[in-house]
């Protein structure tokens, strides 16, 4: 419910504050003095499309603010909780409206876009009117709309459930049919278990087997020159050749009669190292040469490994995990016929409940819409729109978790003109008759946006008017309405009173708003009734207007 809106700096406004009441809030003035106005400035702070705000009075900005009271856990309160929004019973939103109609938006006086803004204003305002973005002028709107009506939230419920549960299960045969056009990958699974097991890992070696292959690739560098040592010497000619030294220094020494000093023993004992020095050299060789048969065999066994870790996107650590889940795999696809057969039997049976819901729904659907048509065709007559028919067609679509009705409310306010959505009512004034008679009917205490309606009672006056300002004091009742009117008959139902007045002086033109008391509102009436000269014959016919409407004799 809206508490005050301050207007400041809006075309001929230059700060002007309004209160609001709950029940009927009726705002009069002369034609001209600003009364829509005020209405498109409450439309436009809470988003509302298709009206123009721009600064006024040669100011650079304007300012909106709205006060409103909300009740903890409706669905405001829940929606501000979701965004992110602490509030309590009292909501402030505000905008500023800058040079080329910039505009900023702010609730509680933090800064908000206005794409939020106008999810929150449709969830506190109805305009009632022909730019009616949402409510019965939004076709989407209606099959819930009837359905409320008909108190059919069980039904929908129902429907809702076996619908949620079918997709599910379509979803797993969707996902079982899939696995079954995997069936060609059996091979491949099999020959993925089939190398793993050929592996015999165990999980020591699959810690040690990078550090083992590191430490080999090392050694195998220092291997190389060792073997390029061993290849590069000529054992036999060397050993030859000392031999051949000693055989020469002995025959000297047996010829000459030399003394000891011969180093015959010198070049056994150089033999004799050497050949030791050949023999360490040798079993180097053989270790290097097992070394590198083992780095290749490691090598083998690590890109094995590697390959199937690469195949099957895992890391190393993971590859015991993989037979586990490749053989459940594969079992799931052996089994994927037999778990087709009782999804699809589940699917038959979920889908037969699913029908037979639906089917409820949409018979309760139609007899209320029935109900419907002939409650608000019965509220058209007083409206004087007693020859206009209401009609709710109900069209079959594509079944959801909302049955497979589409439901589009209709009228035809003249016989045989055919009957159209409403929102093809040419005239404004009847549009909100229309939808007044059909809120009464529709909408009950769950209901607390704020109506709005702008001159209801455009091109109608007397008993047509009072009973329409009867109707709106019912459906005020409910939820807070606002009402611009020029109708004294209207008038006199309000439960609060705003005047809307042009005031010129030689400098400027303003519009301002006063609140009545009885006595002021009894005075306006009287205006209403025979314009600016107030009459005690006015005033009288006033007082007993204001009377009858309360129920006073």
């Amino acid at each position: 419910m809206i508490k005050k809106l301050f207007v400041q700096n809006i075309f001929l406004i230059e700060n002007l504050e309004l209160e609001f009441t709950p029940g009927l809030n009726v705002l009069t003035g002369e034609t001209g003095a600003g009364k829509s106005i005020l209405l498109d400035c409450l439309g436009y702070l809470l988003g509302k499309k298709n009206t123009r705000i721009a600064p006024g009075n040669r100011a650079e900005t304007a300012t909106l603010i709205g006060e409103f009271q909300l009740q903890k856990n409706d669905l405001i309160f829940q929606f501000l909780s979701e965004k992110g929004f602490s509030t309590d019973s009292n909501l402030i939103l505000r905008q500023s409206i800058g040079a080329s109609s910039k505009r900023r938006a702010f609730i509680n006086d933090l800064p908000c876009s206005l794409e939020l803004v106008r999810e929150l204003g449709n969830l506190i305002l109805d305009l009632n009117g022909q730019f009616e973005e949402q409510g019965l002028l939004n076709v989407k709107t209606h099959r819930g709309l009837l359905d409320a009506y008909g108190n059919l939230q069980q039904n929908l419920k129902n429907v809702d459930k076996y619908w949620t549960e079918l997709n599910k299960l379509k979803k797993l045969l969707d996902t079982e049919y899939k696995r079954k056009d995997l069936v060609e990958n059996t091979d491949f699974l099999e020959k993925s278990i089939q190398q793993i097991n050929e592996l015999q890992l165990d999980q020591s070696e699959l810690q040690s087997i990078e550090s083992h292959r590191e430490e080999l690739k090392k050694a195998s560098r220092s291997n190389s020159g060792i073997l390029d040592t061993f290849q590069a010497l000529n054992r036999e000619l060397v050993e030859e050749s000392i031999l051949n030294a000693i055989k020469s220094l002995e025959r000297l020494e047996k010829k000459m009669d030399v003394d000891n000093h011969l180093p015959i023993e010198k070049f056994y004992a150089a033999l004799e190292k050497f050949s030791q020095a050949c023999e360490n050299l040798d079993q180097l060789r053989e270790k290097s040469i097992n070394s590198e048969k083992q780095l290749v065999e490691i090598e083998d066994r690590y890109h094995s490994i590697k390959r199937i870790c690469r195949t099957h996107n895992i890391e190393l650590d993971q590859i015991f995990t993989l037979q586990d889940s490749l053989e459940e795999e594969l079992k799931s696809i052996r089994e994927v016929d037999v778990k087709i057969k009782e999804i699809e039997k589940e699917v038959l049976s979920i889908d037969d409940q699913y029908k037979k819901e639906t089917a409820n729904l949409s018979n309760e659907r139609f007899k209320f819409a029935a109900k419907l048509d002939k409650k608000i065709e019965k509220e058209l007559k007083p409206l004087k729109l007693e020859l206009a028919k209401f009609k709710t067609e109900i069209i079959r679509v594509q079944e959801s978790k909302f049955g497979c009705d589409h439901v589009c409310f209709t009228t035809e306010i003249n016989p045989g003109s055919g009957f159209k959505p409403l929102n093809k009512i040419a005239s404004g004034g009847e549009l909100s008759r229309f939808l007044l008679a059909a809120k009464l009917c529709l909408f009950g205490e769950d209901n607390k946006k704020t109506q709005i309606f702008d001159e209801i009672d455009r091109g109608v006056g007397g008993a047509t008017a009072s009973a329409i300002g009867k109707r709106l004091l019912e459906l005020s009742k409910h939820e807070q309405v606002l009402v611009v009117t020029h109708s004294p008959q209207v008038a006199a139902y309000s439960d609060n009173h705003l005047k809307v007045e042009k005031i010129n002086s030689d400098k400027s033109t303003i519009t301002n708003v006063a609140t009545l008391n009885e006595e002021k509102t009894v005075r306006e009436i009287a205006r209403m009734l025979s314009g600016e000269l107030v009459t005690s014959e006015a005033l009288a016919a006033a007082a007993k207007l204001r009377n009858s409407s309360r129920g006073i004799s």
